[in-house]
């Protein structure tokens, strides 16, 4: 049965990163992204809230001390500006180089685990790390020659920012693990709920700088988008159910490579078939490299 589930999460998750990367051709400004992600963040926060009913049964859990928000807020910020920075870069560079760069994020929650809770920096996360920088820059050359935007001092640091946002997301588990004793599903729900208010307030802060748009042209696109952020939220929820059902089933040594490695194989596939990216030989090391690193950082 675990098996089955990662299949249904590694589904969900390369779902939502197809009407990611179809979003992201029709947002074309910062703005826009925020206020799509905050549409997308309005809906998981119901979703969040039957999860947090479903485990702890009843609302009073919600009631949680000044630690617990606080790391909600850092999760709620990081995850808010992830969501929009992985918008604008997916949208001229190549799928599979923007999604290595989320997970070369593991570098923040090594180090910051290492200051703060003392927690040892092993040999083989160097080395993994050492291994994900390298795919990084594979996946930087193959960018180039499937004919994407070559990549400028801007679109590197929006790749960075993109990348750290999502380490501090991480870190921001293992550092509620450590600092609260609420559930993972009100650190969910609150995570949600602050980044949606975030998303609006620094839409309501820049939007009326933008230029107007054609209304005709934007009540189309709304539309469109209309669909996609549901699925991605739909998605969001599914692909966390099913991943924490298959964690029942499975060890995490078992769980963690074969959810990411599968979910590094899906987005080739899917990239190829569906967004024309060339499957290269630089694209298989890049990627290799990337799934030779996960397996150093979980198993050994």
């Amino acid at each position: 049965m675990g098996y089955l589930f990662i299949l249904l999460a590694l589904t969900c998750g390369i779902t939502k990163g197809f009407c990611g990367k179809k979003t992201s051709g029709l947002i074309a400004s910062f703005p826009d992204a925020m206020l799509f992600n905050a549409v997308r963040m309005l809906i998981c926060i119901p979703i969040g809230l039957l999860f947090v009913l479903a485990y702890t049964g009843s609302a009073a859990s919600l009631a949680v001390d000044s630690p617990t928000l606080l790391i909600s807020a850092v999760s709620g910020i990081s995850t808010s500006v992830f969501v929009v920075t992985w918008l604008a870069a997916v949208r001229t560079g190549a799928y599979m180089m923007v999604d290595i760069f989320p997970t070369l994020g593991v570098i923040v929650p090594v180090i910051a685990c290492r200051i703060f809770f003392d927690e040892a920096v092993r040999w083989n996360q160097i080395a993994g790390i050492l291994l994900l920088t390298a795919a990084a820059y594979i996946m930087c050359t193959y960018n180039r020659t499937i004919g994407k935007s070559k990549l400028t001092p801007g679109s590197l640091l929006l790749l960075t920012v993109c990348g750290f946002s999502n380490g501090v997301t991480s870190f921001s588990q293992k550092w509620f693990q450590y600092r609260s004793t609420a559930d993972v599903s009100v650190y969910n729900f609150y995570t949600y709920v602050i980044s949606a208010a975030v998303l609006l307030f620094c839409w309501l802060a820049v939007h009326k700088k933008s230029a107007p748009a054609d209304p005709s042209a934007q009540r189309t696109i709304v539309r469109k988008l209309a669909v996609y952020v549901v699925i991605m939220s739909l998605c969001l929820f599914l692909h966390s159910l099913f991943s924490t059902m298959a964690a029942g089933y499975l060890t995490s040594s078992q769980l963690y490579p074969l959810m990411q490695g599968g979910a590094l194989v899906l987005s080739m596939l899917m990239c190829a078939i569906f967004f024309g990216e060339r499957i290269t030989l630089r694209c298989l090391v890049g990627i290799g490299t990337a799934f030779a690193a996960l397996l150093c950082i979980n198993l050994l």
